[in-house]
């Protein structure tokens, strides 16, 4: 990276985050995101580098990353292999796996991907889903799209390319291929869809196709400020850094854990949480010293990828914000440098190499 660039970057992201402590920075707002094989990020110039396997059109599985989007403000990937980007104007954009209708339109020929971006809505905040999209917007509401399956919410027997309308007041929304979870203005927590192993924890394993309350008693007097799930499980940030979670990922057993864990239940292992992502395949945690830890399977989680899960440990310091792909990682620390590490057989870690590795890399960035 030319000097200069360098130098500007710390100093520009330096700015960035002083204002995120500040509260004057939407908190929704991801400068790093990844997705099954895919890698994103925001430049504190608006600029979205994208590598890995981006299903665009002029891509094949680049290894070094590239612009894709100008005057963004938030970027998200996902494991069911396309991308969303909110520009600076609120405007959704999209690209990838549109076979349920996720982009606004479904496609019958290149196997079902929009390999351009597209425009999806208007007055974005955040986005989260799979199959099932949902858009909080910067009123409040809530808005959903995509497969009519029973984390959408609904009823519905068929798949919409048009945003729907779901609640109000809302804060905060995470949704998965199986199960959603929202955070209400109110502090209140939601949740509906598969609940076999008890993910939303509602204290039972009844699936639930409309909004349902989170049994949050276990956490006290203390208030959820970030939700993050995964096929099967749920997990709850409290505002004095404890983690909790609900449900089950269920990766190589059968049936779930015994006993369940139907409601919100303390993870001991760790504390003075800033933020949580989760990976396919393993978690990672931003502590509020800038430490960034993981545990779960494969090379994300600092191990070979086995039956048995490896226990938390710590990856880096230094950092000011994370994001989990199905198996690699991202790590964007205070001086603006961008890290990865996990799995890279397309090229998803962006340091020229289909090489993983267990611990971090620093990812480049050259202007053409």
């Amino acid at each position: 990276m030319n000097k200069s660039i360098h130098l500007s970057i710390g100093f520009m992201f330096c700015i960035m985050f002083c204002l995120l402590a500040s509260g004057n920075v939407l908190a929704q707002e991801k400068h790093v995101a990844a997705g099954t094989d895919l890698s994103l990020y925001l430049d504190p110039d608006g600029n979205v580098w994208t590598w890995g396997d981006t299903k665009l059109s002029w891509d094949i599985n680049r290894r070094i990353p590239y612009i894709v989007m100008q005057n963004s403000r938030s970027v998200l990937g996902s494991t069911e292999q396309k991308s969303f980007v909110i520009k600076k104007d609120g405007s959704l954009w999209g690209w990838g796996d549109t076979s349920y209708g996720q982009m606004g339109i479904i496609l019958e020929t290149n196997d079902g991907f929009l390999n351009t971006p597209r425009k999806v809505m208007e007055q974005v905040k955040d986005v989260s889903g799979d199959g099932t999209i949902f858009a909080l917007r910067l009123d409040g509401t809530l808005w959903v799209w995509g497969n009519a399956s029973i984390q959408r919410g609904d009823k519905g027997k068929k798949d919409w390319t048009t945003p729907h309308k779901v609640m109000d007041n809302v804060e905060e929304v995470s949704s998965t291929g199986y199960h959603t979870v929202v955070r209400k203005k109110d502090g209140s927590l939601w949740a509906w869809g598969d609940n076999q192993c008890g993910a939303l924890g509602t204290g039972d394993t009844e699936e639930s196709v409309k909004p349902v309350r989170v049994d949050v008693k276990p956490l006290g007097n203390h208030k959820v400020v970030q939700i993050a799930t995964r096929w099967g499980e749920t997990y709850l940030l409290a505002d004095d850094g404890t983690v909790w979670y609900s449900g089950e990922y269920n990766i190589r057993r059968e049936g779930c854990l015994d006993p369940l864990h139907l409601v919100p239940t303390k993870l001991d292992t760790i504390d003075n949480v800033k933020a949580i992502a989760l990976g396919q395949f393993h978690e990672l945690y931003l502590k509020k010293d800038g430490s960034v830890w993981a545990s779960g399977y494969g090379v994300a989680a600092r191990a070979p990828f086995e039956t048995v899960p490896t226990g938390l440990g710590k990856v880096m310091d230094g950092v000011v914000e994370i994001a989990g792909g199905q198996s690699h990682s991202i790590a964007l620390k205070k001086d603006g440098t961008v890290w990865t590490w996990g799995e890279n057989d397309l090229g998803q870690l962006g340091n020229g190499t289909n090489i993983g590795s267990a611990t971090p890399v620093q990812v480049h960035f050259t202007k053409p």
